[in-house]
């Protein structure tokens, strides 16, 4: 099986040959500055271009933004100045042409192609306004917020359908919901508020291209909502963040409806454990989240500065050793 084959047989419920494992930084195209300065010095190489991986990330063209926009998006206090604040988002479309040959550009490395938006219903608002003044405006349900959600959603499901349209094999964004002791939301208002908004953009990917694979990335404890998670048609739950969430429960509770994609820890045994650690940490994750296929291996955030490359490499050599257990 090439790289890709290996991932779309994950994709369809199937075992893959072996588990489909990368960087994280290389399966969503972003890196560290010091994690290309620590390739270029061990390998002389790019992290894309070294070892075996499996996915490839590529970014989807995001709307235009300056300084005076985003001020006006900061003062929105109507829905009328919601909506001409987020009609240049709502009407941008990118470029599905110079994604569509970014894709296949991966695809002829035999790569499988990940498409990253950079827009997503709950992460992207905040971020636009300030978490404090987000979190305010939510539990005042501001009269122009349902307009303002709804004009965020809109530019995320165009950057879904561009994925889609261009033929990548996943598309996902992030949307961090939790903290490492549990969500920064009440799980009511995320129901609410964000949920629909959620499943209107990933309706916007499956109408593009129903074969094109949905990831959800959230950070922290989230477990609370991997029902609403699924019932919208998230296929992809990211990163699994292992120092928070129950991995063997959420396998043997959602496994025959979720694929797992990140799972090794960056907090702890990537900087701070031994090869050997990586090695058992590996393993373990193969007998559990990987057994029987549904999993996609990568380190669950990006690698940074204080991991070792002699855990790197380790990394890569487990997942040749203990990759193929989940058969």
């Amino acid at each position: 099986m090439t790289s890709r084959e290996c991932v779309q047989a994950v994709l369809k419920g199937e075992v893959p040959e072996a588990v489909p494992r990368a960087l994280y930084d290389v399966a969503i195209n972003t890196y560290n500055q010091s994690t290309l300065d620590l390739f270029q010095k061990m390998l002389g190489r790019h992290p894309r271009d070294c070892f075996r991986q499996d996915l490839r990330g590529v970014h989807v063209q995001g709307p235009p933004q300056d300084t005076d926009w985003r001020r006006r998006v900061r003062d929105v206090a109507t829905p009328e100045a919601a909506r001409a604040a987020l009609r240049p988002w709502v009407e941008h479309q990118p470029d599905i042409e110079g994604l569509r040959r970014q894709v296949a550009e991966i695809h002829r490395a035999g790569c499988a192609a990940v498409a990253v938006g950079w827009i997503s219903d709950f992460e992207t608002p905040f971020g636009l306004r300030g978490r404090e003044q987000f979190f305010i405006d939510i539990a005042e349900e501001a009269e122009w917020l349902p307009v303002f959600l709804d004009g965020i959603a809109q530019a995320a499901a165009n950057s879904a359908r561009a994925a889609g349209l261009a033929g990548a094999d996943i598309f996902g964004i992030g949307d961090d919901l939790g903290s490492q002791r549990g969500l920064l939301i009440s799980p009511g208002h995320w129901r609410r508020l964000f949920k629909p908004r959620l499943k209107s953009i990933i309706a916007a990917l499956k109408d593009a291209n129903p074969e094109t694979a949905f990831f959800l990335h959230t950070d922290g404890l989230v477990t609370e909502l991997v029902p609403d998670f699924i019932e919208v048609g998230v296929d992809i739950l990211n990163p699994v963040q292992p120092e928070v969430m129950d991995l063997p429960s959420l396998k043997r509770e959602y496994g025959d409806e979720l694929v797992f994609f990140g799972g090794i820890s960056v907090q702890y045994t990537l900087p701070f454990g031994t090869p050997r650690d990586v090695y058992n940490e590996v393993k373990e994750r193969m007998e559990t989240i990987g057994a029987g296929g549904g999993y996609l291996m990568t380190p669950s955030h990006l690698v940074n500065a204080d991991i070792p490359w002699e855990n790197i490499v380790a990394f890569f050599d487990a997942a040749e050793r203990y990759g193929r257990s989940a058969r």
